[in-house]
């Protein structure tokens, strides 16, 4: 504030483009997804044809007069797939419209800058919830704290925070999924990503160590979520995954290479020859690695790299891959994309072809039925008189849901240890 003196100074204020003090626009695996196939479909499952053998029955006969016995047909089954309804909504009041949109008022319109952005925005939570494992689970608890007055979880290492985003709603289920202990009435006031804590408005009631975070809006015990990577891409034996059981059907299965030892190439060549095992030949993989597998990596590369050359002793080199720019890196003769929102514990394998998308309708503004334009998108908030608000509601919904053609033919390395600096 101004001294007496100083009266007539008024007050400055930086102009430049808003600093965002949040992750930015990140997006590896839907990325990949999005050049796949899209099915339009309704409100029946959508079926997923696929071949279980070709037919046929080899064996001996007797050229002369012998019996040549039967034959058989090709078999196969389908996979059941359907779509995920998800929205995004907003909410402004009058004084936040009013008092952003002169220029020479405020230097930035947020209502206008949601309505333009909030599409990149909700791409980004989408990339996030793809990730998972078919449950609306986000980030699992390893420890809880409310000696400060509201709920912070410690969250185990596998993924962290990087499901997360800050201002955003979250229920809070027990250990089991079974309990609903907090149905999207606090949202993340803080995040902290290098010591996996999750801040919350307020206390979770019977919080607990083990406490599970979903996204806000689900409700009931086992709350279904996109069927995402951990859905597809999984060495389990048992369940059922897209109504094919896997205890009877082993080809659903991803194929598997223990990574208790690290990220080695032999461990991306057993798993390679594991897939050329069972099918024959390998397509294109790719693998999807969170910075501390790349960092593993990074650091065999550095280990194995030759000793210089007696001439060369007396200079300095820096022996560390070179990371600006680089959006993956060769391991064990397969690309690894850098992936801020995979597991760091686990690298999946994926024929991104394999991946396709089931969708009721292509992403859009909610829009009232029966209207156009402004007034189907914005919608009039009303109070408790049941007269109008002093605000407007606007929301993006998204409706479709991940499918894999092929899920045997993905693969999985599990059980990767964390260095210091990571874990």
């Amino acid at each position: 504030m101004a001294s007496n003196t100083l009266w007539q100074q008024s007050e400055k204020v930086r102009t430049k483009l808003f600093p965002s003090w949040f992750a930015q626009d990140f997006k590896v695996l839907s990325d990949f997804i999005n050049k796949g196939e899209v099915e339009i479909v309704g409100e029946r499952d959508y079926r997923i044809p696929y071949k279980k053998t070709f037919g046929g029955r080899m064996g001996h006969y007797d050229p002369q007069l012998g019996d040549m016995g039967r034959g058989s047909s090709p078999t196969g089954d389908v996979m059941l797939q359907s779509f995920y309804s998800l929205r995004l909504n907003f909410e402004f009041d009058q004084m936040q419209i009013k008092a952003t949109t002169n220029k020479g008022v405020a230097i930035q319109n947020p209502f206008l800058q949601c309505i333009a952005d909030g599409v990149k925005e909700f791409e980004l939570l989408f990339d996030k919830v793809i990730h998972g494992n078919g449950t609306a689970t986000l980030a699992v608890a390893s420890a809880h704290s409310s000696s400060t007055g509201v709920s912070v979880y410690t969250l185990t290492n596998a993924f962290g925070t990087q499901l997360l985003r800050r201002g955003q709603y979250y229920s809070v289920y027990d250990a089991t999924l079974t309990t609903l202990k907090s149905s999207g009435v606090l949202w993340a006031t803080q995040l902290n990503t290098s010591a996996r804590t999750l801040t919350l408005s307020g206390i979770v009631p019977n919080a607990a160590n083990t406490d599970v975070i979903c996204f806000e809006g689900v409700s009931g015990s086992n709350p279904a979520g996109p069927r995402g990577l951990k859905y597809w891409i999984s060495n389990a034996t048992t369940g059922i995954t897209a109504g094919v059981d896997r205890s009877v059907e082993n080809q659903i299965i991803a194929k598997y290479a223990d990574g208790t030892n690290g990220l080695s190439t032999e461990a991306v060549m057993a798993l390679y020859d594991r897939i050329l095992m069972d099918r024959g030949e390998v397509p294109n993989l790719m693998g999807l690695a969170a910075p501390a597998q790349r960092a593993y990596a990074y650091s065999q590369m550095m280990a194995i790299q030759m000793s210089l050359i007696e001439g060369d002793k007396a200079n300095v080199y820096d022996r560390l891959p070179k990371l600006k720019g680089k959006k993956f890196f060769m391991w064990g003769d397969v690309p690894h994309y850098v992936d801020i929102h995979q597991d760091a514990t686990v690298v999946p394998y994926i024929v991104p072809s394999d991946f396709g998308r089931a969708r009721l309708a292509p992403p859009d503004f909610y829009s009232t039925p029966g209207q156009t334009g402004q007034n189907a998108r914005f919608i009039q908030l009303y109070g408790a008189s049941g007269g109008p608000a002093a605000g407007v509601w606007f929301g993006l919904t998204r409706d479709d849901d991940l499918y894999c053609i092929n899920p045997g033919q993905q693969g999985l390395i599990g059980s990767l240890p964390l260095s210091s600096f990571y874990s």
